[in-house]
């Protein structure tokens, strides 16, 4: 596969695999059953053996890093190069990977953590990066001339994306029935972005005047 860019599989990889390392260390003082997911009461709902939380949880996440570098890899290959948001996108996994990881670790020490504000500001920050960079996004497509209004959809969803990562961020503040809304608004998020996509695809080839 010559289109796959190897050195940040490898490195991407190794950062998802790093906590291994930490879960080692720490094996000993880690209870036999942890806690690997949590109600919006910060209520532990679902457990794993050590084993597979130490070892099991980071090479899941690799596996899924090693599909989004395969993804935004080929997209590549395909359609252009798209650095700026391909470089942000690599390493959203990786980061969510060790941050997520500790919090599980810690928690399993008895550190007392809000894991559903975290989870928020993970995603909210995700949110407003990518947002961020999609008006940046620059490919072949663009570059040939598809128009100025592939531009202006980008525009639209990195700004909605945005407005939707801070929406995240700010229910950090207020109780867990804000954050649940938050989940929901998802829903047409998704639907509005596809749909205004769609509308500024076909007035590109003419659909509409």
């Amino acid at each position: 596969m010559k289109f796959m860019k190897w050195k940040s599989l490898a490195v991407t990889c190794a950062v998802c695999l790093l906590p291994i390392l930490l879960g080692v260390a720490l094996w000993g003082r880690l209870p036999e059953v942890m806690a690997v997911h949590f109600n919006l009461d910060n209520e532990p709902d679902g457990f794993a053996s050590k084993g597979f939380v130490v070892f099991g949880l980071p090479v899941l996440m690799a596996l899924l890093q090693t599909f989004c570098c395969f993804v935004n890899d080929w997209n590549a290959y395909r359609h252009g190069e798209r650095k700026k948001f391909t470089r942000a996108t690599k390493w959203i996994i990786p980061v969510m990977a060790m941050v997520l990881q500790v919090a599980t670790l810690g928690y399993g020490l008895g550190w007392k953590l809000d894991i559903r504000r975290l989870v928020c500001f993970l995603v909210g920050a995700v949110l407003v990066v990518v947002g961020n960079y999609l008006p940046k996004f620059e490919g072949a497509e663009v570059k040939k001339g598809a128009g100025e209004q592939a531009k202006k959809a980008q525009r639209f969803i990195g700004f909605e994306t945005v407005v939707m990562g801070l929406l995240f961020l700010i229910s950090i503040l207020f109780p867990p029935i804000v954050s649940l809304f938050c989940l929901f608004l998802l829903i047409p998020y998704v639907v509005v972005s596809i749909l205004v996509g769609a509308w500024y695809v076909r007035r590109d080839r003419g659909g509409l005047c």
